[in-house]
């Protein structure tokens, strides 16, 4: 049976729409040859968050299995954060770190505040070469590795909310160390937190996936526009089928003061999930 090793972080706040996500992941992968991983980075939940999430994970057939690990806060004092971006966002440089001696090649993160709508079978069979990962373009076009001062083959940069990570190769090259030495070093250029900090030591080493597997809001909205025609044409074809929805900015369709774009897709799978 394929194992699929899907992570996300979390606090109590978010496990509800984490629950909608792995719902939403469950609920359209048809295959019966497929077991899911899913490992959640705990920052604090409270038991009764977890177990809500255990029994709507417990739905579905036994072979899908779900992992509670903790991280050392105190590894993130020195880090940047807002009221936007929380310590918990950096956790995800840490996690392929939680898998050294394990028998696992890849794993895919991904941001909770996202929903499926496809089998993402397809996606994890993406081949990552000696790539360190495969991620989206952020559709946002800040141009932030020329801000950062970084000399890049491409100023091509990805959005961390959902990245299919190469974890042996990650370990191998020590990749969250280099992370970690540019926060520290850096903190001034570190507008999108963890994100610069990604892009910052793994620019030209990444695959670019089609944008419908990280539908980002601005590609939704039609708040922005790609620069060059095949983007173009994939932000079309992303706004006519997106695979993985991913809620990016400030409102959420979890509060329903918001209109956000194709809120009504997370309001179904979370009235699926036990909270």
């Amino acid at each position: 049976m394929k194992k699929i090793h899907i992570a996300a972080s979390c606090n109590t706040n978010f496990v509800p729409h984490l629950a909608a996500l792995l719902v939403s992941i469950l609920d359209n992968c048809p295959a019966e040859d497929c077991a899911f991983r899913f490992y959640v980075v705990d920052d604090n939940i409270a038991p009764e968050s977890k177990e809500l999430l255990r029994s709507t994970v417990s739905k579905y057939p036994a072979c899908h299995t779900l992992t509670f690990f903790k991280i050392d806060p105190h590894e993130f004092d020195h880090v940047v954060i807002s009221e936007r971006i929380p310590q918990t966002a950096y956790y995800r440089i840490k996690i392929p770190e939680l898998f050294r001696g394990e028998d696992v090649d890849k794993i895919l993160y991904l941001d909770c505040d996202m929903i499926a709508l496809q089998d993402i079978d397809e996606l994890w069979e993406t081949e990552l070469g000696d790539q360190m990962l495969a991620a989206v373009e952020d559709a946002g076009f800040h141009q932030r590795l020329e801000k950062m001062g970084i000399q890049a083959k491409s100023n091509r940069y990805f959005n961390s909310g959902l990245m299919l990570i190469n974890v042996k190769q990650w370990l191998a090259e020590g990749i969250t160390e280099q992370v970690f030495e540019y926060i520290q070093q850096n903190p001034e250029k570190l507008r999108f937190h963890d994100q610069d900090a990604l892009n910052a030591i793994l620019h030209d080493r990444w695959v670019p996936l089609h944008p419908k597997w990280n539908a980002q809001k601005y590609i939704l909205a039609h708040e922005t526009v790609h620069p060059n025609r095949k983007g173009k044409k994939e932000y079309a074809e992303t706004r006519q089928q997106p695979y993985i929805i991913h809620y990016t900015g400030r409102h959420k369709p979890w509060d329903k003061r918001q209109n956000v774009p194709a809120g009504k897709l997370y309001q179904k799978y979370s009235h699926m999930t036990d909270f």
